[in-house]
């Protein structure tokens, strides 16, 4: 039987906020030695405590949004590059002078540019999309019909809409005056948790803790989250390219393919 493998980069966030309610814990119990809980508990708490879970929840709801939807994108992205190949194979079949070989490479260099593109080289993947223009003028001079090229022309400009749309969410913060909200609020509830004095003490010490824990990893989340593509390998949390791959070594392969049929 198989034991499922344990990444420790899965449990990158928890770990941090771990740290972090050890540190608020052992705080909150010497301030409590030292009889520096000068803030008496009231209903009030109560109610900045629920108003702080809102504000940080309305943050990540909104900050989930982008991330789902850049999820989608590696999928919709693959699947035009993998149908741009199989309309231009059917070309190539009755246009022979058209060189599918090239149009092939091209397609595997931009999903091979993809991921880089999404975090330092996004001109360079610019650039691979862009050289596809090359290929459709050589459909021109093979012949191939105006209303083929469009299709393959409106394929390449969706392809750098979703490029353009990952470059947006990679760099702009959704509302970034809320962030600086989340981390201002997540440092005052915790401050005023340590100078409440909690009756009774260890009940108000696990509460304090507990509450510590929840707002950290939220926290830290929302940054996460709002950035779908890390540095390769720094999280788990990124959106999965592995559609990406398939369709590049599906593409790889149909070279093999096409020049044992050509052999025969």
């Amino acid at each position: 039987m198989k034991i499922p493998t344990v990444h420790l980069k899965s449990f990158r966030i928890f770990s941090i906020a771990l740290v972090a309610t050890i540190c608020v814990v052992a705080l909150k119990y010497l301030l409590h030695d030292l009889g520096w809980e000068v803030v008496e508990q009231t209903s009030l708490h109560n109610s900045v405590v629920s108003s702080v879970i809102f504000v940080i929840g309305f943050v990540l709801s909104a900050t989930i949004a982008d991330y789902k939807e850049s999820e989608r994108i590696p999928a919709e992205f693959a699947s035009t590059i993998e149908n741009m190949y199989e309309d231009a194979r059917m070309i190539q079949q009755t246009y022979p002078k058209f060189d599918l070989e090239r149009f092939r490479l091209d397609l595997i260099d931009i999903l091979t540019a993809f991921r880089s593109g999404t975090r330092v080289n996004r001109r360079g993947t610019r650039r691979e999309i862009g050289e596809l223009h090359a290929t459709f003028s050589e459909m021109e001079s093979a012949g191939v019909p105006a209303n083929f090229i469009v299709k393959l022309k409106t394929q390449q400009a969706t392809l750098l809409r979703h490029l353009f749309r990952i470059n947006y969410i990679q760099r702009i913060r959704f509302i970034p005056s809320a962030f600086i909200l989340v981390r201002s609020i997540v440092v005052l509830i915790i401050a005023l948790l340590l100078f409440t004095n909690i009756d009774p003490f260890y009940g108000g010490l696990a509460l304090s803790g507990m509450l510590a824990f929840i707002l950290v990893y939220m926290m830290i989340l929302i940054q996460t989250v709002s950035v779908p593509f890390h540095d390769e390998g720094a999280t788990r949390d990124d959106v999965s390219l592995f559609l990406l791959k398939e369709t590049k070594a599906h593409l790889k392969a149909q070279v093999a393919s096409d020049t044992k049929s050509a052999k025969k």
